[in-house]
């Protein structure tokens, strides 16, 4: 018996693993850039994404720890913008197949209104299961966030595969808790080193890839 044959649910992340995020990140650099240079601190868009990259390389969290490489320790950071967020080509459809032939869920760190955002895309009722950070007040990499999708799905972790974009926030954790991983190659955790204790089992460029695999 193969190993798919075991698994009955996907859980997948949000940004950068179904949610396109190239111009949502594009204005929020923009922003961060603005108030940096509003206080006075000599710093262009290049600085800022180089730096964003750096970290990602290194294996960080670009988002918030970029802005403390540049900002006094008073300044507060902007905030996200899902505005100019969208759907990765083929999503829909890759769902659609997928939910052929498993329940399909969400484990993501998102703020207010996920429901609301994935109705907009078009892909909120593919998901059985949705669990957002702000909802329940747990963040990955927390391991309790991943347990509790478990729980609501009423399976053991062996039987579920999470697809996700970042290496600390994704892959570690839902490996460490028994989960099978694929990781998604897009966005800026594409640019992370691979974990050597906890490996994702998969790795795939975009969304229809996944349907070569599973």
């Amino acid at each position: 018996m193969g190993i798919l044959s075991l698994i009955y649910w996907l859980f997948f992340d949000i940004g950068s693993t179904l949610v396109e995020e190239k111009q949502a990140l594009d204005d929020f650099v923009n922003r961060c850039v603005e108030k940096l240079v509003q206080v006075g601190i000599k710093v262009s868009y290049a600085d800022y994404h180089d730096q964003l990259l750096r970290i990602a390389v290194q294996g960080g969290d670009p988002i918030h720890e970029a802005w403390n490489c540049f900002a006094p320790n008073h300044l507060e950071r902007p905030r996200w913008s899902h505005e100019k967020e969208r759907l990765y080509p083929q999503v829909r459809s890759a769902l659609k197949a997928l939910r052929t032939r498993y329940h399909l869920g969400i484990i993501a760190n998102q703020g207010n209104d996920l429901s609301s955002r994935l109705e907009r895309f078009g892909i909120l009722d593919d998901f059985e299961i949705i669990i957002s950070s702000t909802d329940i007040g747990l963040s990955k990499p927390d391991i309790r966030i991943f347990q509790l999708a478990v729980e609501q799905a009423n399976i053991e972790p062996s039987q579920a595969i999470y697809v996700g974009d970042r290496v600390d926030n994704d892959i570690i954790p839902a490996k460490k808790l028994g989960m099978r991983t694929i990781r998604m190659r897009q966005g800026l955790g594409q640019y992370g080193s691979e974990d050597p204790v906890f490996q994702s089992d998969w790795q795939v460029s975009n969304v229809q890839e996944l349907l070569q695999i599973l």
